[in-house]
Formats: C-alpha cells, sequence, structure tokens
C-alpha cells in the first residue's frame, strides 16, 4: 500500500474503528460455539448457523486486517496553524453561484465522513480544492451538472489545532 496521510484527529478515528472492529470479531468469535452446536452434529455444510457465523467472522477478520494495514502506512500531518490555502487539515467554506455556504473539512486517508461534514483529501471535490485560497473559483462537476464554488475562507479544522 502507498503511504496515505491523515491528521492526528483521523489517526485518533482510525484506531478507534481498529478497536471496535476488533470488539466486533471477538464478539463473532465467542458465538461460535453456539453457531456449531445450532446443526445436526455437523459444524460444516449441513449447518447454516455455523457457516454464518464463519463468514461474518472472516469479513470481521479482514476488516481488521485492512486498518492494521492503512495505520501501518499512515503518515499523520500537523496541519497549517495560519493556512491561506486549502490543505488536509483545513476547514474551508465555499459558496456555490446559488449563493449557498457550504462547509467542509479535509480530512486524512479513511476519515471522509460526508454527514459531518469531512471529505477525504483523496475525494474528487477535495482533490478539486487542494491549494485554492480565498477567492478563487472552482469549476467543479457534480452529478454531470457545472458547479463553480467561490473559496471563501480557509482555516484550520478544529479537531486537528493542538
Amino acid at each position: 500500500m502507498a503511504t496515505a496521510h491523515t491528521t492526528p484527529a483521523g489517526h485518533r478515528r482510525l484506531l478507534q474503528r481498529l478497536a471496535d472492529s476488533r470488539a466486533r470479531y471477538e464478539a463473532i468469535c465467542a458465538t461460535n460455539g453456539d453457531a456449531a452446536d445450532a446443526g445436526d452434529n455437523s459444524v460444516w455444510h449441513d449447518n447454516f448457523a455455523y457457516e454464518e457465523n464463519q463468514r461474518q467472522m472472516h469479513a470481521a477478520a479482514r476488516v481488521v486486517r485492512d486498518l492494521q494495514r492503512a495505520l501501518q502506512s499512515v503518515v499523520v500531518v500537523q496541519p497549517p496553524a495560519r493556512p491561506d490555502r486549502v490543505a488536509l487539515g483545513t476547514t474551508v467554506v465555499l459558496e456555490d453561484q446559488r449563493g449557498v455556504l457550504h462547509r467542509w473539512s479535509i480530512a486524512g486517508f479513511e476519515d471522509g465522513d460526508p454527514s459531518v461534514g469531512r471529505v477525504s483529501y483523496t475525494a474528487p471535490l477535495a482533490r478539486a480544492l487542494m491549494g485554492r485560497e480565498p477567492g478563487d473559483v472552482v469549476a467543479w462537476r457534480l452529478d454531470g451538472k457545472h458547479v463553480e464554488l467561490e473559496v471563501l475562507s480557509v482555516t484550520p479544522t478544529v479537531e486537528d489545532v493542538v
């Protein structure tokens, strides 16, 4: 895996996701015996509960492995204290051509969550914004439509300010 970047807060969230995923894996493993007992003296093809338990266990193990690999390759980047351009660890306020304001925090690898206003630096929107400064207008396509976004401000993302 290539080197990926994240913020200190993003790193903490990755660590928490790993801990949660390990707990889920262990909980599934703890039910393995019950699943094996659910069948007709078989722990394999004639026992759906056991097979389903094994599928869930392997899927959970894969999530744990993927997160471990991501954490091994990730580089934690300190966000700029006084950003003048959009970068990892900054929050940007944009205005679209209708006058609607949008606020996005540029997050690290595997840390995007649009429901809370975080977009990963690898996402198309973030890539279009990186390096832009207040006053810049970014032409972008959203759902096949031309959108113009003006960068109004760039500030440090509060959760990453130490």
